[in-house]
């Protein structure tokens, strides 16, 4: 009966093995097909909602190709989280770049930082300020600042309302200022034993014209290795109802991530 047992026990590990080397073939084949894409930012994916203490988190992109022309993409974020009882707080920080033989053609940053005061309800109150430049998708540098409401309909599920102010320069030098409307809802969905899918959406209109406004959705496969290391594939849509100059209205990305917790 010992025996049995201990085949078993082998039978799994070898399965779990198998299994985990059938999601790295599949995460490097989607790598491979994201050699041209950029780098995705969610913010909602990595929460450590309920816990006390202090969490960093260290994650990266990298890609190339060569052949006619030598391409090359990297991604590096930091995440740090701080939560008590009553506040959490956390900031991103995400440094992208591109080269095509070996000169740099773009490259972009952002930095997000929110700090949520917690109650006895399910209701908590967050403020959030965010700059980013990012010439990928056609603007020079977007400032963000706000404050909203966040309601825990359950342990995965999140709805937020808020009020932000948009300060936006686009490559040609044009400015803008908007007060917008902020609306998201995130949801995590467990798959199978260490696998998860967390889904987020966010929808921006404009407070003074409604046909003004920004909408994402944002799709991240989880596959958590151990305790410490995490691939993430994730897949964006973003859309712009008044893009800036050049450039168009939606924007695709799919990209693989690496995340180290320490």
């Amino acid at each position: 009966m010992k025996i049995r047992h201990q085949v078993t026990g082998k039978a799994c590990l070898l399965r779990k093995q198998n299994s985990m080397k059938k999601i790295l073939l599949i995460v490097l084949l989607i790598n491979a097909y994201s050699i041209y894409g950029e780098a995705i930012v969610n913010i909602e994916d990595q929460r450590n909602e309920g816990q006390i203490g202090f969490f960093s988190k260290v994650g990266f992109q990298l890609s190339g190709s060569r052949g006619n022309e030598d391409r090359d993409f990297y991604s590096l974020n930091l995440r740090l989280d701080n939560n008590t009882e009553n506040i959490e707080s956390f900031l991103i920080a995400q440094t992208s770049e591109r080269k095509k033989n070996e000169i740099k053609t773009s490259d972009s940053t952002f930095v997000h930082g929110r700090l949520i005061f917690l109650n006895e309800t399910r209701f908590s109150t967050e403020f959030f300020v965010q700059h980013s430049k990012n010439p990928f998708r056609s603007f020079l540098t977007r400032d963000v600042l706000g404050f909203g409401t966040r309601i825990n309909i359950d342990d995965s599920t999140k709805i937020g309302f808020g009020l932000l102010t948009e300060d936006e320069e686009d490559l040609q030098g044009n400015e803008s200022d908007t007060e917008r409307l902020s609306i998201y809802f995130t949801d995590k969905y467990t798959l199978a034993e260490n696998i998860d899918l967390s889904v987020t959406t966010y929808y921006q209109p404009s407070v003074d014209e409604s046909k003004d406004y920004k909408a994402s959705i944002l799709a991240g496969l989880n596959f958590s290795v151990n305790k410490n290391v995490d691939i993430s594939l994730q897949i964006s849509s973003f859309y712009d109802s008044r893009p800036p100059e050049f450039a168009d209205k939606q924007d695709e990305q799919i990209s693989t991530e690496f995340s180290y917790s320490f």
